[in-house]
């Protein structure tokens, strides 16, 4: 049987090539994005691309977290093995909003959407790591920005200190810490996680958060990702940041553990029904 992964945000952009890539290298794909037309016309693509490739769809919207249990139920009704989640969608905002749940719009789609997915999935997974004999994987798409973000444990909303930029590397640095507090929570024979800064690419993200900056190719955005899904053992520990397919030190502040135990209990309670 076919490995399985989730892409998430692959209806174009980074996800995207990363879920042709891996269907190409023969493991089943569901494909993922916000609206239902946008993922079939996607998968419609992918198709006449690959003929024969094995793929799926997928269609909720991060910015909801009751979405995000409908899109895992669904997720879990279909597959019935789950290998592996690359969690790439996301956003960079340009004004304030809020979401249903009164949660930052940024710090929702980019990470507690993400994390919920992914606590979500993850006895899925770990039933078809034990299963197959080979780890599982989360892979979060985090972002150089992280370098630069800060944690406002009591105003993870940024009631008070809202920028554009400052949502964006608060949220990437989660997307760290999340996979730092996965690696310490299971063993890497049943669960390997890893975050990824693909590079500077030429994305929808790029040109809406930074401007005319000239960006390389998706692909070349997708490949540590599609190296990190595919490889049989983990060729880095689990909990190991990549920078344009580097393993590199992540920020201090994501390796401090009493932080990440705050944004962890934080993120559940928010994440709550």
């Amino acid at each position: 049987m076919s490995r399985v992964v989730l892409v998430t945000g692959s209806t174009d952009g980074i996800g995207r090539a990363a879920a042709r890539a891996l269907a190409a290298g023969g493991m089943k794909v569901i494909v993922h994005g916000r609206g239902r037309a946008k993922v079939d016309a996607a998968l419609a693509q992918l198709a006449a691309e690959l003929p024969g490739a094995e793929l799926e769809g997928v269609a909720f919207d991060l910015g909801s977290l009751k979405a995000v249990r409908s899109g895992a139920a669904q997720i879990l009704e279909r597959v019935p093995q789950l290998h592996c989640v690359i969690n790439n969608a996301g956003i960079f905002a340009t004004e304030r909003a809020v979401t249903d749940e009164g949660i930052e719009l940024t710090f929702q789609v980019n990470y507690l959407g993400p994390f919920l997915l992914t606590e979500l999935l993850l006895p899925r997974l770990l039933e078809s790591a034990r299963a197959a004999g080979v780890p599982s994987r989360v892979i979060n798409v985090s972002s150089i920005a992280h370098t630069r973000g800060r944690i406002h444990i009591n105003d993870l909303a940024l009631a008070d200190a809202w920028t554009g930029y400052a949502a964006y590397a608060q949220s990437k640095l989660a997307n760290v810490m999340h996979t730092l507090s996965l690696a310490g929570r299971h063993p890497p024979a049943e669960l390997l996680a890893y975050s990824v800064h693909p590079g500077v690419i030429a994305t929808k993200l790029l040109r809406q958060g930074f401007g005319p900056i000239a960006g390389g190719q998706t692909d070349a955005g997708a490949r540590a990702l599609v190296r990190l899904a595919g490889e049989e053992q983990a060729s880095e520990p689990s909990g190991t940041y990549f920078s344009e397919g580097v393993a590199t030190p992540a920020a201090a502040t994501a390796r401090d553990a009493q932080a990440r135990e705050q944004l962890w209990e934080a993120s559940v309670r928010l994440a709550r029904p």
